[in-house]
């Protein structure tokens, strides 16, 4: 286990939140649907509220703590490759895109040192509400599609009427 390692993984996960906050945001435009706007913005919640957990941490690691070009590219071409989607095709792209850095945060969680380890472990929890969200949007449990996200928030948003 290597700190360093350890370190560039941080930097990933920290940055990976950064760009989550643009998806999301730019997504909610996209759908006039309240319900889905809701459920977009709780997402963007999930992915700010995560950011500013990890910043310290990254701070701590000396870190860039704003958003590097490389991943703002990423951002940008997983934004057009979302154009004109539906909600249906979005989660199932969501689903599907999400699994690798399901995989590769657990590969991080791995290599944590102890005094890290909670933190890594949340990413992975963090990532994993993600994809169940969009599984379970996917299989028509839209009611409680959110219901790992909302766990994971200290300041939920209020469920439109």
């Amino acid at each position: 286990m290597s700190l360093a390692e350890f370190k560039k993984g941080l930097l990933e996960e920290y940055q990976g939140e950064l760009l989550g906050e643009v998806f999301f945001s730019e997504l909610a435009k996209r759908f006039e649907s309240r319900q889905h706007q809701y459920k977009l913005a709780t997402l963007l919640q999930l992915e700010t509220e995560t950011a500013a957990r990890l910043r310290p941490t990254a701070l701590e690691f000396g870190l860039d703590l704003f958003y590097r070009d490389e991943y703002r590219e990423m951002g940008d071409e997983f934004l057009k490759s979302c154009e004109g989607m539906d909600w249906k095709d979005l989660m199932t792209l969501l689903g599907t895109a999400v699994e690798p850095f399901v995989k590769r945060y657990i590969e991080i969680a791995e290599i944590a040192p102890p005094e890290y380890k909670d933190l890594a472990d949340s990413m992975v929890v963090h990532e994993k509400a993600i994809q169940t969200f969009a599984r379970l949007e996917l299989s028509g449990d839209a009611e409680h599609s959110l219901d790992d996200v909302i766990e994971q928030l200290k300041f939920p948003l209020k469920r439109p009427s």
